[in-house]
C-alpha cells in the first residue's frame, strides 16, 4: 500500500486520526477547553512540523512546539478565567496548521499541502456534527474505540508478516488481521445499528461487511445472534447482503486483472446477485415487523471468540493446502471448492491470472470462480448454523441452502 501512497502523507493522515481519537476522549469528558477538532489539528501540526524538519532541520519542530505551547497556555488561561470555551481554541491551532501548510506548499510539497488543507477545512466545517456525535457516546462506546485502537494500531503492526510451519500457512500478521476484521465489523455494525434507522443500519452493515470480509461478517453476526436471541433474522439479513456484495467485488477484480473474462462471468453472477438481493428484501420485511433493539453487547470489541475463530481458520488453511497437494494442480474445480472455503479473492485473482496467460479457458475460469463463491456461501451457512442462535440457524438453512441450490443449477445449466 505504501508503494502507492506517499509515506509522509500517510504519516500526516495517521497523526490526524490519532488526534481525533484523543480528542474524542477529551471532549467526552465534560467541560474541557480542547476537544475533538483541536486535538486533531494539534496532532496534524506536529506531523507537518516533523515532515518539514526532516527536510530542513530540527529547529522547525522546536519552533512549532514552542508556538503550540504558547497558544495552549493562552487558551487555558482564558478558559480558567471563565472565557467562552470555543473562543480561539480551534481557530488558534488552525492558524498554526495553516502557517505550516503554507511552508509545505512553498517547499514544493504541493499534494501534501492540498490534502491537509482540505482535511482541515472539513474538520472545521463539521463542528456541530462532530460535537453531536461525541455527545452521544457513552463510557462503553469509548471503551470499544480504545480496545479496537489497541488491537489494530498497537498489536497488529508489531507482528511479523511472514509465514511459518508446514505449507507456510501460519502468518501471525494475517491471522491477527482477521481478528481485527472480525472485531472491526462487529463494532461498525453495532454503531450503524445504533446511530441509524433499523433497516438502513442493517443494509449498511451488510454492505460494509461484504466489502471487507463476508466471512468475518458472518462470524461476527452469528455471535451477536447468540447473545441476543431475537436478532436472528436481522443477522441473517446482514450475512445475505454481505454475500451478495462478494459477487460485485469479484467482478471488479476480474475487470482489473482479466477484463476479457467479464462477458462470460457477468451474466450468471449478476443473476445470482439478484437472487440474493431478493432474499435480502424478503428478510428485511421480516425484520421490519419485529421490534429490535441495538445488539446487547457489553463490549463489541471483546476478541476472545475472534482469536479462537482465527485459530480455526489457520487449521482450515493447512487442510486446504494439504488437500491441494494431494489433489494436484490439474483438478481446478476441486481446488476452487477448497479455496472458496477460506478465500474467494485469492482464488479469483489466481484463476484470472492463469486465464490471462492462456492456461485456462474462459468457461473453465468463470465456472471455477463461481464454484469458489458457492463454496464460500455454503461455508458461511455452516458457520452461521454452528455459531449462531437457533433462529439464525433456521433462517440461514432456508436461505443459504436455497441460494446454494440455485447457484449450483446456474453453474451446471448455464451454456
Amino acid at each position: 500500500m505504501t508503494d502507492y501512497i506517499d509515506p509522509e502523507l500517510l504519516g500526516i493522515a495517521l497523526a490526524l486520526g490519532l488526534g481525533l481519537l484523543i480528542g474524542i476522549e477529551r471532549e467526552w469528558q465534560d467541560n474541557k477547553p480542547l476537544g475533538i477538532r483541536t486535538f486533531a489539528l494539534l496532532s496534524a501540526a506536529g506531523a507537518t512540523a516533523a515532515v518539514l524538519a526532516a527536510r530542513y532541520g530540527g529547529l522547525i519542530i522546536v519552533a512549532t512546539l514552542l508556538a503550540a505551547a504558547a497558544l495552549l497556555i493562552t487558551i487555558l488561561r482564558q478558559w480558567t478565567r471563565g472565557a467562552d470555551r470555543g473562543t480561539g481554541a480551534t481557530t488558534a491551532i488552525a492558524a498554526l496548521v495553516t502557517f505550516l501548510i503554507g511552508a509545505m506548499a512553498a517547499s514544493g510539497m504541493w499534494v501534501e499541502s492540498v490534502v491537509l488543507a482540505a482535511a482541515m477545512m472539513l474538520l472545521l466545517h463539521w463542528k456541530k456534527p462532530l460535537h453531536r456525535w461525541v455527545d452521544r457516546l457513552g463510557a462503553e462506546d469509548f471503551e470499544i474505540i480504545a480496545r479496537f485502537t489497541l488491537i489494530s494500531l498497537v498489536v497488529l503492526p508489531i507482528l511479523p508478516n511472514k509465514t511459518f510451519g508446514p505449507y507456510d500457512v501460519f502468518n501471525p500478521f494475517q491471522s491477527w488481521l482477521f481478528v481485527v476484521l472480525i472485531v472491526g465489523i462487529n463494532i461498525i455494525g453495532y454503531l450503524l445499528f445504533r446511530f441509524t434507522s433499523k433497516s438502513s443500519g442493517l443494509w449498511l452493515a451488510g454492505l460494509v461487511g461484504g466489502l471487507v470480509s463476508s466471512t468475518a461478517t458472518t462470524i461476527s453476526y452469528a455471535g451477536i445472534s447468540k447473545r441476543q436471541k431475537q436478532f436472528g433474522a436481522a443477522a441473517a439479513l446482514v450475512i445475505i447482503v454481505a454475500s451478495a456484495v462478494v459477487y460485485g467485488r469479484v467482478l471488479v477484480e476480474l475487470l482489473l486483472v482479466a477484463p476479457e473474462l467479464i462477458p462470460h462471468a457477468a451474466a450468471p453472477m449478476a443473476i445470482f446477485t439478484a437472487v440474493l438481493a431478493l432474499m435480502a428484501f424478503f428478510l428485511s420485511r421480516q425484520v421490519s415487523h419485529r421490534k429490535l433493539e441495538a445488539p446487547e453487547q457489553k463490549n463489541p470489541a471483546q476478541f476472545g471468540m475472534a482469536v479462537g475463530v482465527a485459530a480455526v481458520l489457520v487449521i482450515i488453511l493447512f487442510a486446504v493446502a494439504l488437500a491441494r497437494d494431494l489433489i494436484g494442480g490439474q483438478a481446478i474445480y476441486g481446488v476452487a471448492t477448497l479455496s472458496g472455503l477460506t478465500d474467494v479473492d485469492a482464488l479469483t485473482l489466481s484463476v484470472a491470472q492463469h486465464f490471462s496467460e492462456g492456461q485456462l479457458t474462459a468457461e473453465t475460469s468463470w465456472r471455477a470462480i463461481f464454484l469458489a463463491t458457492l463454496s464460500n456461501l455454503v461455508f458461511k451457512t455452516g458457520v452461521a448454523a454452528v455459531l449462531g442462535s437457533p433462529q439464525l440457524r433456521n433462517w440461514m438453512l432456508v436461505y443459504g441452502t436455497s441460494a446454494g441450490m440455485i447457484g449450483l443449477a446456474l453453474l451446471v445449466l448455464w451454456p
